[in-house]
């Protein structure tokens, strides 16, 4: 599981609207990687709008890895989707 703020997102910056999280939650692998994404949480501003990917990736029963090669745009709210699942897999930018 990893979990990223909206405080960092530059979207998110730029519109004024920083109180937000998306956590993305995955099977844990015997080796301690992420495996399957099996859910996604969200909740702050416009995320109705960031839920098509979450969807997507939870339906495709996509792992982490092939999740995070998705490329989302810059500046959007949707980067903080694609950097939880960067992070999830071991490859993180601003996320741990």
């Amino acid at each position: 599981m990893k979990k990223d703020p909206f405080g960092g997102n530059s979207r998110a910056q730029i519109i004024g609207e920083t109180d937000g999280v998306v956590k993305v939650i995955a099977e844990k692998r015997t080796d301690g990687t992420a495996g399957q994404i099996l859910g996604v949480h969200m909740a702050g501003p416009w995320v109705t709008e960031q839920l098509g990917a979450a969807y997507y990736a939870v339906n495709w029963e996509a792992t982490a890895e092939e999740a995070a090669a998705l490329i989302q745009p810059h500046p959007s709210l949707s980067e903080t989707f694609g950097e939880t699942l960067i992070a999830l897999a071991g490859r993180g930018l601003h996320v741990g």
